[in-house]
Order: C-alpha cells, then sequence, then structure tokens
C-alpha cells in the first residue's frame, strides 16, 4: 500500500485504479472490506493533496460542490449494493473496469510514444463492448473464470 501511495501521489494518478486489488489480491482483505476501505483512504488523499490548489485559488467552488454531491450520492448506494452483492459479482465488474482501463492506457501510452497511430474511437467502443459482454457472461454463469466463484 505505501507502493500505491507513493506512485499516485508521485504522478498524480489517483489510486483507485491499484487499492482494491492491492487490498484483496495481496492483503489478503475481503473484497468487499475493500472496496469500502478504498473510498475512505482515496479521500484521505485527495483531502490532503488538494490543498495547493485550494490556497492557490485554482479550485472552481461549484464544480468542487457537484463532485462533492455526486461522490457523496455514490458512495451511499455503492455502500448498500456491496451489502447485497456477493463478491464474485463486484470481482468481475472490477475485472472488466481494469481490463478496459488497462487497454485505454496502453493505447495512449503507446500513441504518445509514436509506437502505433491514433486508435479510431470506434475501436475503444468495440473494445468497451467486448469487455461489457463477458462480465455480463461471468456474471450470468456462461462465461467459467477460474477462481471466481459466483
Amino acid at each position: 500500500m505505501v507502493g500505491v501511495g507513493l506512485i499516485s501521489g508521485f504522478f498524480g494518478l489517483g489510486a483507485g485504479w491499484a487499492v482494491v486489488p492491492t487490498m484483496n489480491l495481496i492483503m489478503g482483505v475481503p473484497l468487499k472490506v475493500a472496496a469500502a476501505n478504498s473510498g475512505i483512504i482515496i479521500g484521505m488523499g485527495d483531502s490532503m493533496s488538494v490543498w495547493p490548489y485550494i490556497l492557490a485559488g485554482a479550485v472552481i467552488p461549484l464544480f468542487a460542490a457537484l463532485w462533492l454531491a455526486g461522490q457523496v450520492v455514490g458512495g451511499l448506494v455503492g455502500a448498500q449494493m456491496l451489502i447485497r452483492v456477493r463478491a464474485g459479482s463486484i470481482r468481475m465488474v472490477m475485472i472488466g473496469v481494469l481490463l478496459f482501463a488497462g487497454f485505454g492506457l496502453m493505447v495512449r501510452g503507446l500513441t504518445t510514444l509514436g509506437y502505433m497511430p491514433v486508435v479510431p474511437d470506434a475501436v475503444f467502443a468495440g473494445v468497451l463492448l467486448l469487455v461489457t459482454a463477458g462480465v455480463a457472461l461471468g456474471l450470468t454463469g456462461k462465461l467459467a473464470v477460474p477462481g471466481i466463484r459466483r
């Protein structure tokens, strides 16, 4: 977790991409507990890192208030869903989100470095549809994923 914090703080990435997988897979924290704790961990880090921008006057209060309202409602709805949904289902959705995000980041990096041409939006839409279909098949039990119980 220290490594995740160092990487997210140094590059300004945010740690949402790594907190839940790190807590669940490396630290052995149950998935629902890891998902609930990630919001608190990310919130603490974000509240500390935003002060230089607030002091410089770079934060537009209206936008920050709207984001905060969405964050609170999303956190409340997400917490209620975590109580009712099975851990295997959450794991399947997280795998899908991480696959699509990883694809986007890899394409952006390779394009920026000049190793590949710009990828059309239709390709991103196709990958999103494939990942969504895979998650849907996994959730319905038609796609067997080793190590994930439904």
